[in-house]
């Protein structure tokens, strides 16, 4: 390889826990003596790590795929990995379709890239590794806490878990993460404390199913314990945590989120559905009532708490009845933020066989009239939070106007304030002065 330091490039799709994954496989290939190149088209090595969530961003792979194919003829020794959920589902057939992919590694092999990138730029040799297989201890691999590199970020995602249990029928995520599989509380406090040492200050964990977290450790942790620790943390100020199934909030999350005074006042928590017989065909185990209470004792335990979701339009068999049902349920929980999408079929799921398949244009027409109802309810619920005075921790210029700072609430939302000579991380009062759909404009209190 080039230079006198081998050199890589990382491409991300999908959720927070990719970007985590990326972080780490960029932790990892500067230990081994790695550093990052100023663009692809300059990389030694080229690691795309990808998601399988929906039919988009498989397609994107695919157009980066074909651009690389020029890059790989013109500089035949760059070493082309694929990783991730998508690596993980379609495995050689990847290469099938790309045959300049050097390397195919799973969601669970990501360490293994270091070694088998030397291997490949030496001998050439493609290699395709998607084993899935839970650890020994019964705990996520440590690799993925490995040491923090310099000038940490104001905020950081930790990785505390990985994989779900829950196999909602449209779900392809426990076929290609794989059980439930928890780090221990131990290994990610010492993470977070020398993210904080940093300079790092807010953390969000994550976990596909987080609050599941603890259930495969055989010392007795749950996640509120985890919480309760992370809380502790010195110069730490903010905590977020995703992505919570609805089913698993019970009175101790609730309190803890009340309680821990770093824990910040949002809960995103997939309902997916409003209707309850499309909930039980999802397999998601939960009611519109159940749903519509839970969040009723969240709004009363923790006043101005966000509650943020993802929706799903067009799962096989929703009739128009159904999706009005839903709409209106929606109008009844008023979510602040919802991430909404057309259904996607993934092949190996239940619900990719069942019949009542809808058109895309059937989807895309609910898909737009669900986008217009949110839209009106987060603009609503931010105009009625204008003359209160939220704490903001500052981020820096706003990328819209860098004339104008931009910041957060502790319930996630972006607050939008005057320039003034204040560093990122300081934490400042604002007066909101305008909702808007994406947060507010406010003044220095």
């Amino acid at each position: 390889m080039g230079g006198d330091h081998p050199t890589y490039w990382i491409d991300t799709w999908g959720c927070q826990m990719n970007d985590a994954d990326s972080a780490a496989v960029a932790r990892l290939l500067e230990g081994c003596g790695y550093v990052r190149a100023a663009s692809a088209k300059e990389a030694d090595l080229i690691l795309l790590n990808t998601c399988c969530v929906r039919a988009k961003p498989e397609e994107k792979v695919y157009s980066r795929l074909g651009e690389l194919r020029a890059l790989k003829r013109r500089r035949p020794e760059t070493v082309i990995a694929v990783a991730g959920c998508m690596a993980q589902k379609e495995g050689d057939s990847l290469r099938r379709r790309a045959p300049h992919i050097d390397l195919i590694l799973g969601t669970q092999r990501l360490h293994r890239l270091p070694a088998l990138a030397q291997q490949a730029q030496g001998t050439g040799h493609a290699e395709t590794d998607v084993l899935l297989s839970a650890d020994p201890a019964g705990q996520a691999p440590s690799w993925l806490g490995s040491t923090p590199i310099p000038d940490q970020p104001l905020k950081a995602l930790v990785n505390v878990m990985q994989g779900c249990t829950n196999f909602c029928a449209y779900c392809i995520v426990p076929y290609v993460r794989g059980p439930e599989r928890s780090r221990r509380a131990e290994e990610i406090v010492c993470e977070i404390e020398a993210l904080t040492a940093g300079g790092c200050r807010e953390v969000t964990l994550l976990g596909q199913n987080i609050l599941a977290y603890g259930r495969d450790l055989s010392d007795g942790s749950d996640f509120v314990e985890l919480l309760t620790m992370v809380n502790g943390i010195a110069g730490l100020q903010r905590i977020r945590f995703t992505t919570s199934h609805p089913r698993d909030v019970n009175d101790r999350v609730i309190e803890a989120v009340a309680d821990l005074p770093k824990v910040c006042e949002h809960l995103h928590l997939p309902l997916q559905a409003g209707d309850d017989e499309l909930l039980r065909r999802m397999n998601r185990g939960c009611t519109v009532e159940q749903y519509l209470g839970l969040a009723d004792r969240l709004r009363e335990r923790v006043p101005g708490v966000s509650l943020t979701t993802d929706l799903v339009v067009g799962f096989p068999g929703e009739t128009e009845e159904q999706f009005e049902r839903s709409l209106e349920t929606y109008r009844r929980i008023r979510f602040d933020q919802a991430f909404t999408f057309a259904y996607s079929p993934r092949e190996g799921t239940a619900a990719a066989s069942l019949p009542g398949q809808l058109s895309r244009a059937d989807k895309q027409s609910r898909l737009a009239r669900l986008i217009a109802l949110q839209n009106e309810i987060s603009t609503a619920i931010n105009r009625e939070w204008v003359g209160r005075t939220v704490k903001v921790m500052v981020e820096g210029p706003s990328e819209s106007n860098p004339d104008r700072l931009m910041g957060r609430a502790r319930n996630n939302k972006v607050v939008i304030l005057p320039k003034a000579d204040l560093a990122p991380g300081a934490l400042i009062e604002a007066h909101l002065t305008q909702g808007r759909l994406w947060g507010w404009e406010g003044e220095f209190a």
